[in-house]
């Protein structure tokens, strides 16, 4: 592609004004400069890209940041100090925020690694400078000047200095307030010349001041005269401002030789750091336009979900409409028709901009669920080209254009084709156009076509490469609903349209009576096909709703289980502690009658031995009717009559289910097994019958959402409808199983210990490997009580919803 190409690609898209919102995001020049400075990457470092900004964006969202704060352009003076120049203390300073901020930000990134794994090769490549920083960091006070503490000479000097001054000053101002010198002053000030203290003396008392002049002022009534006496102090005083240039010299040669010696370190840190806070600012973009990682596809296609432009959602929010798109699966050129200011242009620049997005690394304004992958290269001619300097019209602005496309089309390329061959004859337009796509669609291009030529929208009924889309426009009002509709070619609607801006009914009359009679009787098949597609739209916006409204109140069923769970276990919690005490009393009260009975005689005793059999009886009693209680939720008391052989039971002294085996009504007990092989009796007291009348969990229903785990029906809950947050999304997406489960699982644990109910494990489809492995280990979690698949709404079968054990 020419450069000229390139250049009309990024304005036609607007790319630039990405770039600047980008760059407005970002906290340091080096950052914005990076932004200014994004060029499209390979695949590896697109996903590596990608990755980055999805794990920053979720820091920021759990409040985390990066702290930027002194990264600057260091690259010069670094370079310079590397050639042996000596810098300057301003210069110095700045290099010393910068080794702080690359220290700061080194520790961070060592401190957030479980979070940011995808940058763990910048954390290892930053250069801790530590040479660098124990000399510079100490040398240089917070202030911007040098530090005395650490230069010993430095500090007498400058204390020298101090004090030469401070008995100066001293001494001058007890000349300017002394009564002998009071009429020769001009002012009772003193100042300096040439760095030399003086008073300012009356020209006409001259005499009355000894001492040397150095300066009279412009009218000559005023002379600066050295006093004799403060001289020497003078000339210290100039002595030590000298040794302090010299030495201060030397420390700022000596600083300098290490910022030079450690220039390499310096210039590399400061391209990791201002890539970092590139990353930054796009996390932050990503978020103002509610973007997504996608799912990198290895073939050149798209599926985009909720995809929306992105510079118009900063301006209108939610109030944009978002439209799925799909292109490159089971077709290759989708031709988009339909009324004038219905979107047709913005839905191409969004195609082009999210294209665009993933071939820079970034996330794109569309749904999680999103796929897509690298177009190349991708051409656009979407508004006039038209060009005074070139010689050229419109139309033959658009034929060179064309042409060049043509001559680089491929099956990796995305191109997109805004009004394609109009200012000509219409007949012959649309002939060309036929071609020009047929042209491309034989290269294997993606192509997105808007048009209002007829011929081009009876192509995708004769030719499966070509699919038919429409913008939807209200008849009745007039006005467009920006809702793309895959399928269904568009109505213009030129005369409704001409007619609200004001054209008369006559010429409207006369205009519709002179379309062709076929044109008409296809544009009114068009135009009822349409209505009854958004009639169709309108219903399922209904259901959606009547779906949300019954998973909300699926959610309040849920939780007033709970609540009511939660209030049965209280109570059975009271009564068993009440029934606890009373099994302490009751052991009491036997081993008082077991003491009795070694005192008494014989008569005593079967008195005793009665009394201990009563209290026996009661406890069992009181055990069996505790057990009842406590399981009456999913069991019922047993009725040996009705209780038969292959029956399932529940044994309450052993909390386990088993199966009966065979019924003795006269012993008052059931033969059971457990397991394949283990068979015991037990009393019917002992035994509890299943509400389902003991036949086998039903299994689930096939289409239903899969899930992984059984468990009784004490602990059995449904997995809930789920909404995406930050706080409950594990992102595999891009890592290796091995890694991909490692991570499920830290994180799974984070989000018990949080108190977090529910997770969405987002792995996408890809070969199915990931998703097999990730259910399989959620089968088995110890952090995992149940799971399904993703429903409509959730992400679909792309991502597992998993139940958390409390």
């Amino acid at each position: 592609m020419s450069t000229h190409a390139g250049e009309r690609l990024r304005s036609v898209l607007e790319w630039d004004s990405i770039v600047t919102e980008i760059a407005a995001r970002c906290a340091s020049d080096p950052g914005k400069k990076a932004a200014a400075e994004l060029v499209p990457l390979p695949p590896d470092l697109i996903r590596k890209r990608l990755r980055s900004i999805s794990e920053i964006r979720a820091l920021f969202e759990r409040g985390g940041s990066f702290d930027f704060r002194g990264l600057r352009d260091i690259e010069d003076p670094a370079n310079r100090a590397a050639k042996g120049a000596v810098l300057g203390l301003p210069e110095l300073f700045t290099l010393r925020s910068f080794i702080m901020a690359s220290q700061r930000v080194q520790a961070f990134l060592k401190q957030r690694a479980a979070e940011l794994p995808s940058l763990a090769e910048e954390r290892e490549r930053l250069d801790p400078l530590k040479r660098e920083g124990e000399v510079l960091i100490p040398a240089i006070t917070d202030s911007g000047e040098l530090n005395d503490g650490r230069f010993p000479k430095l500090r007498r000097i400058r204390s020298d200095i101090y004090e030469t001054r401070g008995e100066i000053e001293k001494r001058m101002n007890a000349m300017v307030h002394s009564a002998a010198l009071e009429k020769a002053l001009q002012e009772k000030v003193f100042t300096t010349r040439n760095d030399r203290y003086v008073l300012l003396v009356k020209s006409t008392m001259r005499s009355r001041v000894r001492g040397a002049g150095l300066d009279v002022s412009a009218s000559g009534a005023t002379l600066f005269i050295e006093p004799e006496e403060i001289q020497p102090l003078n000339n210290r005083l100039i002595g030590l401002n000298f040794d302090l240039q010299i030495e201060t010299s030397r420390i700022m040669r000596e600083l300098s030789g290490e910022v030079g010696n450690g220039a390499v370190g310096l210039v590399e840190n400061l391209s990791i750091l201002a890539g970092l806070d590139l990353l930054a600012g796009a996390a932050r973009f990503s978020t103002s336009i509610r973007a997504s990682e996608p799912e990198l596809c290895d073939e050149p296609v798209m599926r985009l979900y909720g995809a929306r432009h992105p510079l118009l959602y900063l301006m209108h929010g939610d109030a944009v409409v978002s439209n799925d798109l799909a292109l490159g699966e089971s077709y290759n050129c989708l031709i988009i028709s339909g009324a004038n200011t219905g979107g047709k242009t913005v839905l191409l620049k969004t195609a082009g901009l999210c294209a665009l997005m993933l071939r820079h690394g970034l996330h794109i304004p569309a749904g999680p669920d999103s796929r897509m992958g690298i177009f190349d290269p991708i051409m656009a001619d979407i508004g006039d080209d038209q060009s005074i300097e070139r010689s050229l019209s419109s139309f033959s602005g658009q034929i060179v254009i064309l042409k060049e496309m043509m001559e680089s089309a491929r099956a990796s390329a995305l191109i997109l084709i805004d009004e394609i061959v109009v200012g000509t004859n219409p007949r012959q337009g649309a002939s060309l156009a036929q071609a020009v796509v047929e042209t491309l669609a034989g290269t294997g291009a993606k192509i997105i076509v808007t048009t209002h030529y007829n011929e081009l929208k009876e192509l995708a009924s004769r030719d499966e490469r070509f699919q038919n889309a429409s913008v939807s426009f209200d008849p009745e009002t007039l006005a467009p609903a920006y809702r793309l509709m895959t399928g269904i070619p568009g109505v213009s609607y030129a005369l409704e349209i001409a007619r609200i801006y004001g054209i008369p009914e006559n010429i409207l009359g006369r205009a519709k009576a002179l379309l062709d009679e076929r044109e008409i009787s296809v544009e009114a098949l068009i135009e009822k096909t349409q209505k009854h597609e958004q009639e169709i739209a309108g219903e399922r916006g209904r259901l959606a709703e009547e779906r949300a409204a019954a998973a909300r109140e699926k959610e309040r069923y849920i939780e007033l289980q709970r609540k009511q769970a939660e209030l049965l276990e209280n109570i059975t919690r009271g009564e068993g502690t009440r029934f606890l005490d009373e099994i302490k009393e009751h052991r009491r009260s036997i081993a008082a009658k077991i003491h009795e009975l070694q005192k008494a005689d014989l008569r005593m005793a079967g008195g005793l031995q009665r009394d201990i059999g009563e209290i026996q009886k009661t406890v069992e009693a009181e055990i069996a009717d505790s057990a009842l209680k406590r399981f009456s939720r999913d069991y019922a008391p047993l009725d040996p009559s009705a209780a038969k052989p292959g029956d399932r039971v529940f044994i309450v002294s052993l909390e386990k289910e088993a199966v009966v085996e065979s019924i003795d009504i006269d012993g008052a007990s059931a033969e059971l097994r457990l397991g394949n092989s283990i068979r015991a009796r037990f009393k019917f007291r002992d035994i509890l019958a299943r509400p389902d009348g003991g036949a086998p969990a039903p299994s689930p229903k096939k289409g239903a959402a899969k899930t992984g785990k059984k468990e009784t029906p004490a602990a059995l809950k449904p997995v809930p409808l789920t909404v995406q947050t930050s706080y409950n999304t594990i992102d595999l997406r891009g890592l290796r199983v091995d890694e991909a489960l490692d991570r499920m699982e830290r994180d799974l644990d984070r989000m018990v210990r949080s108190g977090i109910h529910s997770a969405v494990i987002i792995h996408g489809h890809g070969t199915g490997a990931l998703k097999e492995a990730v259910r399989a280990q959620l089968a088995r979690s110890s952090y995992v009580s149940d799971f399904r698949s993703g429903e409509y709404g959730e992400g679909g079968d792309g991502v597992s919803i998993a139940l958390l054990r409390e």
